[in-house]
């Protein structure tokens, strides 16, 4: 009731009128008569004041009563805090360790040895290609590094003899260099030693030559082997890392192309939320603080995690950023891609004003709040901002210091006495 209705309460009283009189009509008692009048120097009009008086001390009563004797109450002191935020935004199930298991070479797929669900281990065999081909092309290149090994040998052989050559005819130059200067042989016999040893040191440069054409020739072959036998190896495809197969798309007799994807497999131990909110929280989230997660396939019940990092990208049209959430345990039906919904338990950037969710009241669809001005109570619109458990953040209309009173009992003007302060959670002190 507003001040406007509680004055004029007097005013009421005073203009009630007696009910007009009601003729008599068939079937009914007759209408009281009018009363006689009264002996000439009576009259009914002192009784009339002596209502109306009553009337109008009592009206003045209620208003001493309503707007002149306070009322104890209990009231709140604003003061600027941080207050915990509750953060919420959807997200999907995810992993950190989420692999694509697919084939290096083209083949066709002679076994696969898994399936999904299934738990695999690092270097577990998963599926194996046709590999006669690459087996016949491992033996036939092994051939070859083994005859390019023995040409290596065959050609040092060779080196060795015009080796041995040379210094046959290095030692018979000396000697016939020797004669001719004794004049013991002649200048022609000098001639042909020399042509000799010249015909000999070039064998074995030419024979050094080949050797290091045949080694590298070997080395070729052998490393042609073990390329081939890397793509034999390839033809068996092992886990990539310890986890559980989520996906399988081939099965035995598909022709499988490099790149193709043949399955997935994730890692549990690394799985998390990856969690959307608005670019304005960003201040707010911090790596380590604490969420709540609520799937959709389970919304009554409530899992436990922490907040893992936080993405350095915005979307360009949404306005959101991504956060990992790492999840303290897992429910047993978990699934790639489940939907849920995150709660970063978070604290405000800065100090905010705040007050308890059952302080606030509204007018005509505007929030406010009742405040002590000089001992009335008065009521106050405001802005609110964000809601955290039982507060809310009020954005605009109070200031440090200002004095809010319940709701309960208030009314325009009303006169209190401050009673007992009330702590944030609005319990007394």
């Amino acid at each position: 009731m507003n001040i406007q209705d509680r004055t004029s309460a007097g005013e009421t009283f005073a203009r009630l009128d007696p009910p007009p009189a009601v003729a008599d009509a068939p079937g009914r008692e007759p209408a009281a008569r009018p009363a006689p009048p009264l002996p000439q120097g009576q009259s009914g009009g002192g009784a009339g004041k002596v209502l109306l008086f009553l009337l109008l001390a009592a009206g003045a009563g209620l208003l001493s009563y309503w707007y002149v004797i306070p009322a104890p109450v209990a009231y709140y002191t604003v003061q600027p805090r941080l207050m915990s935020l509750e953060i919420n935004g959807p997200g999907l199930l995810d992993a950190i360790n989420r692999v694509v298991v697919t084939s290096r070479i083209q083949g066709f797929l002679k076994e696969v040895a898994v399936d999904r669900n299934d738990k695999v281990t690092r270097g577990q065999v998963l599926a194996r290609l046709e590999s006669a081909d690459l087996q016949n092309q491992v033996a036939a290149a092994q051939a070859e590094a083994t005859a390019a090994e023995r040409s290596v040998a065959e050609i040092e052989s060779d080196r060795n003899r015009a080796a041995a050559l040379y210094d046959r005819t290095r030692i018979e130059l000396g000697r016939q260099t020797t004669l001719v200067r004794l004049n013991a042989t002649s200048q022609a016999q000098v001639t042909t030693a020399e042509a000799a040893f010249k015909q000999a040191e070039a064998d074995v440069n030419r024979a050094s030559a080949a050797i290091e054409r045949a080694k590298a020739q070997a080395a070729s072959q052998a490393a042609n082997v073990k390329v081939l036998q890397a793509r034999l190896a390839d033809a068996t495809i092992t886990a990539p890392l310890d986890g559980v197969v989520i996906a399988r798309e081939r099965n035995p007799g598909d022709l499988l192309l490099p790149g193709a994807k043949l399955m997935e497999v994730v890692d549990v131990t690394t799985i998390i939320v990856s969690a959307r909110f608005d670019e304005s929280a960003r201040s707010a989230i911090r790596p380590g603080q604490s969420a709540k997660i609520r799937f959709a396939s389970d919304p009554s019940r409530t899992w436990t995690g922490r907040v893992l990092r936080l993405s350095r990208q915005v979307d360009q049209e949404t306005r959101e950023f991504t956060v990992d959430i790492t999840l303290n345990a897992l429910p047993e039906d978990w699934a790639m891609g489940q939907r849920v919904n995150v709660a970063v338990q978070a604290q405000s950037p800065a100090m905010v004003i705040g007050l308890p969710e059952d302080l606030i009241t509204r007018r005509d669809g505007r929030a406010g709040v009742w405040v002590n001005h000089d001992g009335r109570a008065v009521w106050t619109p405001v802005a609110l901002g964000y809601a955290s458990g039982n507060d809310i953040a009020i954005a605009n209309g109070l200031a440090a210091g200002d004095v809010v009173l319940p709701p309960q009992g208030r009314y325009s003007y009303q006169p209190i006495t401050l009673a007992r302060e009330l702590s944030t959670t609005g319990a007394p002190r």
